[in-house]
């Protein structure tokens, strides 16, 4: 009888625990429950907040293209985005308060970007006593942004200027008769000098994206025959010096400075100088990188011809492999009379390339030859006569040469990106216009390309503010 009363107390003690046990964790169960509950309820806003801010980026980024607005300025842009998030395609209720909606555009590396901000104050249901006695409110604020970049920016896109040299730049044969140019004195018949015209702006820069325009370059000649020349002549230099000394155009007034419009596309003027541009040559290739990574369309032999089967896309990727150690890109048929580029990615690790027309590309060529501090490929540009339309990128060329440049009776339009840059031939014309900033259009208008917009997490030193 003793035992079997032990046995009993025993049991209800052991009921008590558990009886106790559970009064001590019932709080915590509900406190576990409604907190599941209310980060469940919070995570469902979140998610439809984010998803409305990422269409919204993407339209407005989309729309800031197609309008051509400024970073300052993008009405346009903020009411398309707007339309997203609740709007006539909205992605949240209409009824929805949204405490804040921010519509920023901000430009880096002659990259816009484009952002979205979405707040909203989120109820908690079960939790909402807690949290106030913590944060002095019962709902929890929920903050999201999402970013576009617009790759090709209205206004020049990735470049609005002709040429972009690092360390070198040199021009031979700009002026005919160049001994009537001695130590700054000019001869008295010293008219219809000017060979070589260039109507676009000449840069130099470090090309790490960092502002520095303390940079100083290795050397600049405007004219290797005339190392006195400290300025290049416009086509509108070259009209006038038909009829005039060229010491009329020499001594000129800052009034006599070329001029240039907000894409880099010469207004007026007759001479210029090269000034710092601070660039980011990675800017471009992981744009190229990124536009071919996926394209079947890859030459196989170290000859690329325009008459060839790879010129029926307008994407080619030319692969470093054992059978191409050098290149040569020929233009033996003229592709046509508009301004589509055709974009070629030629892969690090070339020695020679050689870029020769046979006629006039018609459609612009955007060639990006891909390289790195260690791997500096020569880089030969004949024109032969004929007109070039596009981009040569090549800031990684060799650095002795660079992209040498033979032009002679030849026009070129477009820009030229090198370490180091030399033209050669007289009688050329060199003339800036972008072909990629207007989308495969003319380049002259004022609107940005919407192909390669994408949501992206933006590079480090924005201030949106």
């Amino acid at each position: 009888m003793y035992q079997y009363m032990q046995l009993l107390t025993k049991k209800w003690r052991q009921q008590g625990a558990i009886i106790a046990f559970t009064a001590l964790l019932l709080p915590m169960l509900i406190v576990g429950t409604g907190l599941a509950v209310d980060l469940g309820h919070v995570y469902v806003h979140y998610s439809r907040l984010q998803n409305a801010a990422d269409a919204a980026a993407l339209a407005g980024a989309h729309e800031y293209a197609v309008q051509g607005e400024k970073v300052n300025n993008h009405p346009k842009a903020d009411k398309m985005a707007e339309q997203y998030v609740q709007g006539e395609y909205h992605n949240l209720d209409r009824s929805e308060s949204i405490v804040e909606k921010k519509y920023q555009a901000k430009t880096k590396d002659n990259i816009t970007y484009y952002r979205v901000k979405l707040t909203k104050e989120v109820p908690l249901y079960f939790l909402g006593g807690i949290y106030k006695k913590i944060e002095g409110k019962e709902t929890f604020t929920v903050p999201v942004d999402s970013v576009a970049v617009v790759p090709a920016q209205a206004g020049g896109g990735f470049f609005n200027n002709m040429f972009i040299f690092k360390e070198k730049f040199d021009a031979v044969n700009s002026l005919e008769n160049p001994d009537k140019l001695s130590n700054n004195s000019y001869s008295t018949d010293s008219k219809n000098m000017i060979t070589t015209t260039f109507d676009g702006r000449i840069v130099y820069t470090k090309g790490d994206g960092v502002n520095n325009p303390g940079y100083k370059y290795e050397s600049l000649s405007y004219s290797t025959q005339t190392p006195n020349l400290d300025r290049f002549f416009t086509s509108a230099a070259k009209e006038k010096n038909a009829n005039n000394n060229i010491n009329t155009l020499m001594e000129g007034t800052d009034e006599d400075k070329a001029k240039f419009d907000g894409k880099g596309t010469l207004k007026s003027g007759y001479w210029s100088k090269a000034e710092y541009y601070n660039y980011n040559f990675q800017t471009f290739y992981d744009y190229m990188e990124k536009k071919t990574a996926q394209t079947e369309n890859k030459a196989t032999d170290q000859t690329v011809k325009t008459s060839s089967n790879l010129f029926d896309s307008d994407i080619i990727r030319v692969p470093k492999t054992n059978s191409i150690p050098n290149l040569t890109i020929e233009v033996d048929k003229n592709l046509g009379n508009n301004d589509n580029p055709v974009y070629i990615y030629v892969e690090a690790g070339m020695g020679v390339i050689n870029i020769n027309l046979n006629t006039d590309t018609g459609r612009p060529l955007i060639i990006c030859i891909a390289g790195s501090d260690t791997q500096r490929p020569q880089v030969h540009f004949n024109l032969n006569g004929h007109t070039f339309k596009g981009v040569v990128y090549a800031p990684y060329c060799d650095k002795g040469e660079g992209v040498l440049v033979n032009a002679e009776n030849s026009t070129f339009m477009g820009t030229i990106v090198g370490t180091s840059i030399s033209l050669r031939g007289n009688r050329s014309h060199y003339v800036y216009k972008d072909y990629i900033g207007g989308g495969g259009s003319s380049g002259s208008g004022g609107t940005a390309g919407t192909e390669g917009i994408t949501l992206i997490t933006p590079p480090e030193g924005i201030n949106w503010d």
